[in-house]
């Protein structure tokens, strides 16, 4: 589930709750939505998605870390030759 549907299902929620004229609602749940969303990022919670991408971007930085340690390795030994 992401994070806008959760935030629409939450929201649905409280607005069921409130028993108000149905023109208050739209501007009611507006406030909701917002309030959420920037609980939401304040809290720093993450969807599945956003981790399983972070977690992507995470294996490939390792990747190329391991790889930029070869290189180094190899052109260290290559300068202690030379010299």
């Amino acid at each position: 589930m992401n994070r806008n549907s959760t935030l629409k299902e939450i929201s649905s929620r409280l607005i069921r709750l409130l028993p108000v004229a149905e023109n208050l609602k739209d501007q009611i749940r507006s406030k909701i939505d917002l309030a959420l969303k920037t609980a939401f990022e304040e809290l720093g919670v993450l969807t599945r998605e956003e981790l399983d991408q972070d977690r992507l971007n995470l294996e490939r930085a390792m990747v190329r870390i391991v790889e930029l340690e070869k290189q180094l390795d190899s052109l260290e030994s290559e300068l202690r030759a030379k010299n």
